[in-house]
C-alpha cells in the first residue's frame, strides 16, 4: 500500500532493459511510477489545514527522471503540478568513450560529478560492465552539492568532498584545496559530464596544475517545439494558469525561452541559481524568485519566500 511516507529502498545492482537502455532498477523507479501517474499524492504538509501554496499552479521543467521529488514536496505544499520537461536527457549516442575510461578508473586519483544525472549514467553502466556498482580503492569522489552526493549513497558511495556553495566555480577552488594542487601534486581528475556545459570546472582544475579528463556520460538536448504537450503548456502559459515556472539549469533556462517566448511573461520563472539568473536576463526574462542555496529544495523556499513578502 502505498502512503506518504517515502521509502529509502537500497535496490541490489541489477540490469533492467528500458526502452533499450540497460540501467540499475532504482534510480529509474520514481521516473517510471511518475510516468505511468502511479505516484501518492501527499497529504498536506505538517497537516496543515491551509498549505502555503494552496491553489499556486507551477510548472516543473525538469526532465521526468529528476522530476518526481520535487512533485512531491510541491504537492505537499498544497500546489497544482504540471511537469513537462524541456531538456531531454539520454544515454550517449557511443558508449565506447565512457566504456574505455571506466576501464582504467584506478589510474585516476578524483572522480568529479557535477549533477545526478552524470552519478546514475555512469554508475549504471559500471553496473552493468562489472556486475558491481564497487569502484577502484583509493579513488575520491567529489559531488557538486547535496543532491548528487545523496545520488551516489543511493549506490553505497560515499563523496569525499563537496562544496559549500553549489556551483562549478566552488566545487574547482575547494578541490583545488583538498586535492593539495597549489603544491603541484598534479593529480588526475576524471569529470562526468554532459553532452553541454560551462567548461569552468575543467579549466579552473588545469589552470591549477591538475591532470584532467573528461567523458560525456550523458547527452542533453532541447525538448522540440511541435510537441503536442508543449503546445498544451503553451496555451496554459498564455492563459495566465501558471503561476510559478521553476528554472533549474542554464540549459533549461534557454530551452524554455525557445519553446514559450513572450508567454513566459504571464508566468513567475524561480531560478536555482546566479548563473541561471544571469542567463534568463541575457534572454530578456526576470526570475521572480532565486534560490539562496542552489538546489531544488532551494527552488521551493525562494518561492515560498516570494510568496511570504506578498502577504
Amino acid at each position: 500500500m502505498l502512503t506518504n511516507t517515502t521509502a529509502r529502498i537500497r535496490l541490489e545492482c541489477f540490469t533492467l532493459v528500458f526502452f533499450g537502455f540497460p540501467a540499475c532498477a532504482g534510480s529509474l523507479l520514481g521516473a517510471i511510477l511518475l510516468n505511468l501517474n502511479l505516484m501518492p499524492h501527499p497529504t498536506p504538509e505538517n497537516g496543515m489545514e491551509h498549505p502555503p501554496l494552496t491553489g499556486v499552479s507551477v510548472l516543473i521543467t525538469r526532465p521526468r527522471r529528476q522530476a518526481h521529488e520535487l512533485c512531491w514536496r510541491f504537492e505537499e505544499l498544497g500546489a497544482k503540478v504540471q511537469v513537462q520537461a524541456a531538456v531531454e536527457i539520454a544515454p550517449p549516442d557511443d558508449w565506447g568513450p565512457v566504456d574505455a575510461i571506466l576501464a582504467r578508473l584506478e589510474e585516476f586519483d578524483w572522480l568529479v560529478f557535477s549533477s545526478t544525472n552524470g552519478v546514475n549514467y555512469l554508475i549504471e553502466r559500471l553496473c552493468l560492465l562489472t556486475g558491481s556498482e564497487q569502484i577502484p580503492e583509493g579513488l575520491k569522489l567529489a559531488a557538486i552539492g547535496p543532491g548528487t552526493a545523496e545520488e551516489l549513497k543511493k549506490h553505497g558511495l560515499h563523496a569525499k568532498f563537496v562544496p559549500r556553495e553549489y556551483r562549478a566555480e566552488a566545487l574547482a577552488d575547494g578541490l583545488v584545496d583538498v586535492a593539495c594542487l597549489s603544491d603541484g601534486c598534479g593529480k588526475r581528475f576524471l569529470l562526468a559530464r554532459a553532452s553541454r556545459g560551462r567548461q569552468v570546472l575543467s579549466d579552473r582544475l588545469v589552470a591549477a596544475g591538475a591532470i584532467v579528463e573528461e567523458v560525456v556520460v550523458y547527452e542533453s538536448r532541447d525538448i522540440l517545439p511541435n510537441n503536442p504537450d508543449i503546445m498544451k503548456v503553451a496555451v496554459e502559459l498564455e492563459a495566465g494558469r501558471v503561476d510559478w515556472v521553476t528554472v533549474t539549469s542554464s540549459a533549461i533556462a534557454r530551452s524554455i525561452v525557445q519553446l514559450f517566448g513572450e508567454k513566459l511573461e504571464r508566468a513567475k520563472l524561480a531560478s536555482i541559481s546566479p548563473i541561471t539568473s544571469g542567463v534568463l536576463r541575457e534572454l530578456g526574462f526576470e526570475p521572480a524568485a532565486e534560490a539562496v542555496e542552489y538546489s531544488v529544495e532551494g527552488v521551493i523556499q525562494a518561492i515560498l519566500a516570494e510568496k511570504r513578502k506578498r502577504l
